[in-house]
């Protein structure tokens, strides 16, 4: 996959501006605050209809605007082209198309558009809550399997039906309908079951893919990854094991006024050494860890979707030595079409870029800014 071409209109603080790009290595270089950033969030946008940056979609419009539009055009590997379309007209209305054709759903452009971003917006992905961590797997995870996804949506909706007969309880003391809540719980533990066998194979093959790139980058440290169910998991039906934990907490979520057992209470957690990489890595070490994470992401999405995933990369090289800088940019040169951001192009060429040649465009975003 890649994307030849962008327009931006009242994003950010580009008014009307269109670019196009190189197939392998894209260079956004200028000064901070010249709208680098603001290019990758815009093929963010159109990949996922939402920024890695923000939910909201009032930040990204330009000052004094409501809204804002963008078009990719984007190309997979078979060279067919793919017209891509986002429109915002207000906080609650957002248009996406693709080739024309309307989406009714953000789910059905999930896993369309490969790509995979590093930003310093990921470092929460090692240092933050367990649910930054949930909810990148569930992101990960529903680009390669559309029935996660469909599983996902339909736990939510009961999940919020539930804690909506509990808070009522806890806060106003409106009696629980015990009928309801039993039936609530029998399809949250039908559903609850599925999620976590998908959680459990998929995983399985992307821990594979996580310890080679570590491996490639770090031999001193071993790194390990666990997925640690919320409800204990033993031998026999899932479901019905997610059925008793549910019934089992019933009197404990009453008191609390929301649900405490379930796979949206799942965690996904990184150790180095066997210590908690969250609780005693260096910045260093979460910095290593996380672009481990991010290639074997994109080796996980390449292996499902058979497409090669576009890189986003920006501020790739802070808390990075030189060593390894280079082993990433090798990695991902010639095969796959990348971005990076840079202030200083003397800075990328310290880190092992080659910053010549037919593979290379150098875009100066302060430029097409002023021009835009």
């Amino acid at each position: 996959m890649l994307i030849k071409s962008l327009t931006m209109i009242d994003f950010r603080k580009y008014e009307q501006v269109t670019m196009e790009f190189g197939q392998y290595t894209n260079i956004l270089h200028g000064e901070n605050g010249a709208g680098k950033t603001t290019i990758l969030e815009a093929i963010h946008s159109l990949a996922y209809t939402r920024s890695f940056k923000t939910r909201l979609d009032a930040d990204l419009s330009r000052h004094g605007r409501v809204g804002y539009q963008l078009k990719g055009l984007f190309s997979d590997h078979q060279g067919d082209e793919h017209e891509v379309r986002l429109k915002v007209e207000s906080p609650r209305k957002k248009l996406v198309s693709v080739n024309n054709k309307s989406l009714t759903s953000r789910a059905q452009i999930i896993g369309k558009f490969p790509l995979v971003s590093l930003t310093p917006e990921d470092s929460e992905l090692t240092f933050g809550s367990p649910e930054i961590r949930r909810l990148f797997f569930n992101k990960l995870l529903s680009q390669v399997d559309p029935v996660y996804l469909e599983n996902l949506q339909i736990y939510a909706r009961i999940l919020k039906q539930r804690n909506a007969l509990l808070q009522a309880y806890t806060n106003n003391g409106v009696a629980i309908d015990r009928v309801l809540i039993a039936t609530l719980d029998d399809q949250r533990a039908e559903v609850a079951a599925l999620i976590h066998e998908a959680r459990s194979k998929h995983l399985s093959e992307f821990k594979k893919l996580l310890y080679e790139a570590y491996g490639e980058l770090e031999t001193e440290n071993s790194l390990k990854m666990a997925f640690i169910s919320n409800v204990r998991i033993t031998a026999g039906s899932i479901e019905s094991i997610y059925r008793s934990a549910f019934q089992d907490s019933l009197a404990e979520d009453m008191r609390k006024g929301l649900t405490s057992r379930g796979p949206h209470r799942d965690m996904f957690t990184f150790f180095l050494n066997t210590k908690d990489l969250r609780k005693f890595g260096s910045q260093g070490e979460h910095k290593l860890v996380l672009v481990a994470i991010k290639f074997a992401e994109g080796r996980f999405l390449e292996n499902f979707l058979e497409e090669p995933p576009v890189f986003l990369l920006d501020d790739l090289f802070a808390e990075l030595d030189v060593k390894r800088s280079k082993m990433i940019v090798e990695s991902l040169q010639g095969s796959h079409q990348i971005f990076i951001t840079a202030t200083d192009l003397a800075d990328l060429r310290h880190h092992g870029l080659k910053l010549e040649g037919d593979t290379l465009q150098i875009i100066d975003a302060g430029k097409i800014q002023a021009n835009g």
